[in-house]
């Protein structure tokens, strides 16, 4: 029974990783909307495309190809990321 328990928990905190990349979008772009921010840009890329957010939180690109922005998501199985710019 507590292997079922504990699987089942598991289980239930593992869903919003699995979300859809489009639909965690939509909810990030309707909070943001929410707070009044006037431009901005949500991307989806995937994690290896993404370059390493140094301590301020926001990434800079110092290679060419990388992404920049700050990691305000993850979707489908932690294998995509959702970077904000603001604009």
């Amino acid at each position: 029974m507590r292997k079922l328990l504990f699987a089942s928990c598991l289980f239930s905190f593992s869903i919003p990783a699995m979300a859809s990349c489009d639909s965690l979008k939509a909810q990030i772009d309707t909070k943001l909307q929410a707070k009044g921010i006037p431009s901005y840009t949500l991307e989806v890329v995937p994690i290896a495309q993404a370059a390493p957010a140094p301590a301020s939180g926001v990434a800079a690109a110092t290679q060419a190809g990388e992404t920049t922005g700050k990691v305000v998501g993850t979707c489908e199985g932690n294998t995509k990321q959702i970077l904000y710019t603001r604009n």
